[in-house]
């Protein structure tokens, strides 16, 4: 069984990615492990990129020093995050706690 190590929660936010490849997108899923994002760039599979998530509500982005894309499909990829400093990922986790509430109301 293909089972995710963290929830994934529905999000609709932008995101910009640089590294093997660059550009931009749409976050339309999110997780502490990762998320889906939607662009107009072809890209494949192990690209190493850096990430900004455009987070609604926060000041400044989120940053993931360091992701890989797991899979496409079309111009929709899967994005795994490989590392982040603490604080981003705590700013990530209070995020994420806030869409599962607001999933469960």
């Amino acid at each position: 069984m293909n089972r995710r190590e963290y929830d994934r929660y529905i999000a609709e936010f932008p995101a910009r990615f640089v590294g093997d490849c660059e550009g931009s997108g749409i976050v339309y899923n999110l997780g502490m492990g990762g998320c889906k994002i939607v662009t107009d760039r072809p890209l494949t599979t192990d690209l190493m990129v850096a990430l900004s998530l455009d987070i609604p509500g926060q000041s400044t982005a989120i940053r993931v020093r360091m992701a890989v894309v797991r899979w496409m499909l079309h111009y929709e990829f899967g994005i795994e995050f490989l590392g982040m400093e603490e604080s981003e990922r705590e700013r990530l986790a209070q995020y994420l706690q806030r869409l599962a509430a607001a999933a469960a109301a």
